[in-house]
Order: structure tokens, then C-alpha cells, then sequence
């Protein structure tokens, strides 16, 4: 099959928006099964009545005939029950069914930390003991610890683990600055920017030196997405003044704090709000999106862009395809290194997403909640499983190109690759670090790799979690910190006194509460 930049893009852009994209392990595709997976085949020999598990996942199959329902059923001696739902609806359906009595021993990945709070107070998941996640789960368990050993701290509520650590792999990757190559040649500046200092000096050129040779002054150093994404808006900016901005982060006191709200943003917005009235970011900022984000770069009205990761960026991605069609080269930076004193960029997430749930239905049957962990610790980390229950079968649902999993046709589709074979995230929840070979093609494993060597990024010592009183104030913060942002830019807002009455008013208007809330998680989860 050709490895065309649509089949590849939709797929991965449909793994990477839940979280679960993965990498590499010990068994070839193909070959007979794990030792992981012949423990769990040994676990239930054929001669025992199947264990019955009810799931639920996205993107279900039609028939409970799919090839990996199957395929589960007779290598792990288990007979499914799917519980479907619609994917635009779930939560309302979910509650119906589990307000009747019909509680899924498998919930979907969708759910997050309000509905774990939600049903975990209704008694509705199972608490799982860490020990038995580690003892039943041993291949993921150790995957999951390297990465983060407090990984276990992000399922706590209320003293007890509501389910088992879910990766996102993407969310250590940072928002990467690429600088137009062109430009940069015609102003004299040979490599990107390595500090803040150099940075300005760049955008000051690419605003006044006439970059594009058209004799006009009209270009610009940079500009945001002010209309869809503000908390986006000069993530570079704000990561080397060492913050996280719509984030927690830990003060030297070991206190959380926001970033939005802390005395390195103050610094921040002075340093932007010059740079607007000297003409180094496009007044248009705050109306543009990400496509005119894009749109702006790649046509020469700005030089720098820093609101995509690496996959926006090859040849396969948004960004660098873009510019290779119109035979263009962008130049890929790194961090700046500002008044933190570290080189540092902003992080696309957090690598711990909320836990896979068990419903309570589990607990008392000890057999089948140990079989669940040994299917959920094979799908993840066995080569065969993994490649089955994500993608399909081999030749039909897709192709193998080294190592690297191509869905084939209609299949770059995940909801019809679920409908059809059952393959995708209905079943296969969890993602490792061992199973990337099979998600990425090799060159853009390398392209990441390169990208990403030698940053580091800024980190939420405290995301994922739900503060007791989110829901009630989170949306007005939201709302007061986009706008203020906005207005600090612009200077219609100064950063003194105007900071100053923004923080008070962020701070009686619930911030204060989250605030105090977001150290008491932190210190409960530093005591486990």
C-alpha cells in the first residue's frame, strides 16, 4: 500500500486526540504468542467456562462477530459483551445504563476525572489495589513507572486508586518554535534563536528589515491564536520565563501555584506588550486561528510560529507539508533560555491521563478482574495483541511498512475500522511505550526524536486531577485570564497596577479556592 499523507494523518490525528498513541516490544507481529500472553492463556485453560466481560470503549463494532472479538474470545478464554454508545452522547447514555444496573466491568477511556469522582463516590468503579495492578499488569506496570514513578499518585481519590495510569505519550512533546528560512538568510541570522534576547532581535528584523524584498513594511515577527486557542498564544515566550501560564506549577516553597497569576507571567506580558508597540507581533493576533495562523506564516506576513509539535512539522505533518508543496524550507528551533535560566518550552499536556476504570461489578468476582488486568497488560505490550486489537488484521485492515501499521483504504477511518473489525480504541484502551514502532512509520519516530532531543519542558506537578470547585468557578477564570492576556498584549491593561487588580480579582473570584484546593491534592498525592 502507498504511504500517502492523508491515510497516515487522519489515523494518527485519531490516536493522538485520546491519548493512547504507543511504541515497540519483544515479540515480532506474527510470531506465536508472549510468555505475558501465554500467562493469560494459562491462566483460564479452554476446559474452564468462559469468563464473561462486559466493555465499552469508542467507536464499537456492529457485531458481536467482529475478527477481534474473536480473536479476544479464543485467546483469552472470555466471552464479550459489548455495550454500545453513541459517541456524541455517551455520558447521558452511560449514566441511563448505569443508573438501571448495567455497569460496565471495562469503561470507555473517555471518561475523565469528574466522572471518576462522580462514580467513585456513586460506588459505581471498582478501587484497584496498586499491588495487584503491579503483580497482574507486571510488562505495563513497568513501562508506566519509568516514565513517571508517581504515576500511580493521578487515580487517588479519597484515599483509595479508582483505576489503572493511561498514557498519553505526546504529552512530554513541546510546542516547537520553526522560523521561516528565507527570512532568515535575508536579515543575516544564521542559526535559530538559543535566548530570549535573540529571539527579539530576530522578530525585530523580520518586522523592519524587509525579509521578503517587496519593499514594503509588511511583515511581522509573530503573532497567536487569539480567536481559538489563546491559552496557546507565545508558548515559547512564557516557557522561558519558566512557567506553565494555564497551569499549576511548584514554587521554590514547595507551594502550587498558577502560572497566569505568578510574578514570572507580569514579567512575560511586559516583554510582549513591548514587543506589540514596536511592531514585532501582528495586530491581527487577536482574531487569528490556527489556520490563519498557518496561513500567515506560510505566506510570508510573519517569520516565526510556535503552536505546533514535531508531527505538525515533517513532510507527513500540517505545517511541513505546507511548506514543502510550496518548496519552502523552515528552520526548527529549540528552547529559549530567558530568566529562568533554563532553555525550556511549553509541554503539550502531561504524559499520565485519567485511569482506566473497572466497574465495581469486579470486586467481588476476583477471577475476572485478574483475567481484565492480563488482558489489559497483553493488548499493550504484546506485538501480536497490540497490532490485532488497534489495527485490525494484517492485509485486510491494514499494512505493515517495517514495523509501522498503515491502515489500508476506508480504514484510515477509526469509526469505520471499529464498526468493521472491532479494532481501534473500543477494546485496545491502553498505549506503551513499546508499541510507537507500530503506530509511527521509523522517519518520523527519527524526525521526533531529533526535534525533541535536548529540550526540556515545563511541567503541571499536578495535572491530571479535578479541583472540588472547578466546575463552579473554572469557566469565569477561564474566561478573566483570556481576556486579560489579551489586554496586557495589546497594553490596554498595564502590568503593574492593572496586573495587580487582575490577580485580585482572579483570586476572589475563585482562584483563591483552587488555589488552596491544588496544594492540598498536591501534598495528599506526596504522602503515597
Amino acid at each position: 500500500m502507498k504511504l500517502t499523507q492523508k491515510n497516515v494523518a487522519v489515523f494518527l490525528s485519531a490516536l493522538m486526540a485520546v491519548g493512547t498513541l504507543a511504541g515497540c516490544a519483544s515479540n515480532k507481529s506474527g510470531d506465536v504468542a508472549s510468555p505475558a500472553a501465554s500467562a493469560v492463556l494459562s491462566a483460564a485453560p479452554n476446559s474452564e467456562a468462559p469468563i464473561e466481560i462486559t466493555w465499552t470503549g469508542r467507536n464499537p463494532p456492529t457485531s458481536s462477530e467482529s475478527a477481534v472479538q474473536k480473536y479476544m474470545e479464543q485467546k483469552y478464554n472470555v466471552k464479550i459483551k459489548n455495550i454500545n454508545l453513541d459517541p456524541a452522547n455517551w455520558k447521558d447514555q452511560l449514566n441511563v445504563k448505569i443508573a438501571a444496573g448495567e455497569i460496565p466491568d471495562v469503561f470507555t477511556h473517555d471518561a475523565q476525572m469528574d466522572q471518576m469522582q462522580q462514580w467513585a463516590d456513586q460506588g459505581v468503579l471498582a478501587s484497584i489495589s496498586v499491588d495487584e495492578i503491579k503483580k497482574y499488569m507486571p510488562k505495563y506496570s513497568a513501562e508506566v513507572e519509568k516514565l513517571d514513578p508517581n504515576i500511580y499518585s493521578y487515580g487517588l481519590y479519597k484515599g483509595k486508586n479508582w483505576g489503572i495510569p493511561r498514557l498519553y505519550l505526546e504529552g512530554n512533546s513541546p510546542f516547537v518554535p520553526v522560523y521561516n528560512a528565507a527570512w532568515m538568510k535575508a536579515v543575516g541570522v544564521s542559526k535559530a534563536p538559543e535566548t530570549l534576547q535573540e529571539l527579539e532581535d530576530l522578530l525585530t528584523k523580520f518586522s523592519n528589515n524587509d525579509p521578503d524584498g517587496n519593499d514594503k513594511k509588511d511583515t511581522f515577527g509573530l503573532s497567536g491564536r487569539g480567536k481559538d486557542a489563546p491559552g496557546q498564544m507565545f508558548n515559547s515566550i512564557f516557557a522561558s520565563y519558566g512557567i506553565q501560564r494555564r497551569g499549576w506549577n511548584l514554587g521554590s516553597d514547595g507551594k502550587v501555584y498558577y502560572g497566569m497569576v505568578s510574578e514570572q507571567a507580569r514579567q512575560a506580558f511586559k516583554l510582549l506588550s513591548k514587543w506589540y508597540k514596536d511592531g514585532l507581533i501582528d495586530p491581527e493576533f487577536v482574531t487569528d486561528d490556527w489556520t490563519r495562523l498557518r496561513a500567515n506564516f506560510l505566506r510570508g506576513r510573519t517569520g516565526e510560529m510556535d503552536s505546533g509539535l514535531w508531527y505538525y512539522l515533517d513532510e507527513l505533518g500540517t505545517v511541513g507539508a505546507e511548506w514543502k508543496a510550496k518548496g519552502q524550507e523552515l528552520v526548527i528551533g529549540k528552547g529559549l533560555k530567558g530568566p529562568s535560566g533554563k532553555a525550556l518550552l511549553l509541554a503539550a499536556s502531561t504524559i499520565t491521563q485519567p485511569p482506566q476504570m473497572l466497574g465495581v461489578g469486579v470486586m467481588k468476582d476476583e477471577k475476572k478482574r485478574i483475567k481484565i488486568l492480563q488482558i489489559l497488560d497483553d493488548m499493550a505490550m504484546n506485538d501480536e495483541a497490540y497490532l490485532m486489537t488497534r489495527y485490525g488484521e494484517k492485509g485486510v485492515h491494514y499494512d505493515l511498512i517495517g514495523e509501522a501499521a498503515i491502515p489500508k483504504g476506508e480504514f484510515t477511518d477509526p469509526a469505520k475500522l471499529g464498526a468493521q473489525s472491532g479494532a481501534g480504541i473500543w477494546y485496545a484502551h491502553l498505549g506503551s511505550p513499546t508499541m510507537y514502532k507500530h503506530d509511527l512509520a521509523k522517519s518520523r519516530l527519527d524526525f521526533k526524536t531529533k526535534v525533541n532531543a535536548g529540550i526540556e519542558t515545563t511541567k503541571d506537578p499536578l495535572n491530571p486531577a479535578l479541583l472540588p470547585s472547578a466546575s463552579k468557578v473554572a469557566a469565569t477564570l477561564d474566561k478573566m485570564v483570556d481576556e486579560c492576556m489579551i489586554k496586557f498584549i495589546m497594553g490596554t491593561v498595564d502590568t503593574d497596577k492593572g496586573f495587580d487588580e487582575f490577580v485580585s480579582q482572579w483570586m476572589k473570584a475563585g482562584g483563591q479556592q483552587l488555589t488552596d484546593e491544588a496544594n492540598q491534592v498536591y501534598n495528599e498525592r506526596k504522602k503515597k
